[in-house]
């Protein structure tokens, strides 16, 4: 009898039982792991977010809801409100340390989810807005900042409408379609801007004087000179009109 074949085929046996063995224990695991996240530690866990929320430990929410985010979508979906609610709270513990959420996406899909299912108005969404506006800003992706500009000035002239607010917002508006050098959008948005100067601050103001300057540029690089040499004599006020760069 050949024992050095028996040995060897034991020795293959003893392998393949521990590797079957070892693939049963792994899916036991993991079955008693998705076990784990039912909606009952899914609960504790918000509880548990929510005191660190309080004690305003960053840190320990982000963790936390990073954790749970993903079972949070597989127990309900991601237009749930718990799970827009986690989006939240991760993005805003980012901002309370200064910092940006190094997954641009959850940035977006914060404001995404909050506008289509919150509204336009409502806090959580106002909060995913701004804070995904400045991260537009940080990261200079102006012309994907733009049609959040317009929402703040929409959103503000349905709501309090203080046209203090709106110039700001208007000034930010025409300084983010010359970025991106769309001078029809940027003339309208400095019109606005002038109309507000003029009615909050009057013609005296620094900003409606810088509002005429601006637009007057505007103009010249549009080469829109009868609109230009109207706007200086009817303001009275000596501005230079430069040739636009492809001239």
């Amino acid at each position: 009898m050949d024992f050095s074949i028996n040995a060897n085929n034991s020795v293959l046996k003893l392998i393949l039982s521990t590797a079957l063995l070892s693939l049963i224990l792994l899916g036991l695991s993991t079955e008693s792991e998705a076990k784990a996240w039912s909606e009952r530690k899914f609960e504790k866990t918000i509880l548990s977010i929510d005191k660190d929320l309080n004690r305003k430990r960053w840190e320990k929410v982000i963790k936390r809801s990073q954790k749970a985010l993903p079972h949070c979508v597989e127990l309900y979906s991601e237009r749930s409100l718990s799970c827009i609610f986690i989006l939240r709270n991760i993005n805003q513990s980012y901002e309370k340390m200064y910092l940006f959420n190094p997954d641009n996406n959850q940035i977006e899909k914060s404001y995404r989810l909050s506008t289509e299912v919150l509204g336009k108005t409502h806090f959580t969404t106002n909060s995913a807005r701004d804070y995904f506006y400045k991260y537009l800003l940080f990261t200079e992706s102006y012309a994907l900042a733009i049609p959040l500009a317009k929402e703040f000035i929409d959103i503000e002239k349905k709501g309090s409408n203080d046209g203090f607010q709106l110039m700001e917002r208007y000034k930010q508006l025409y300084a983010l379609e010359g970025l991106t050098e769309n001078w029809p959008n940027e003339e309208a948005a400095l019109t606005m801007v002038l109309e507000l100067a003029k009615d909050i601050l009057g013609e005296d103001s620094e900003d409606f004087k810088a509002a005429v300057e601006a637009l007057a540029y505007n103009y010249c690089t549009q080469k829109k000179y009868y609109e230009y040499f109207e706007l200086i004599k009817q303001q009275q006020q000596e501005i230079a009109c430069f040739s636009a760069p492809d001239s």
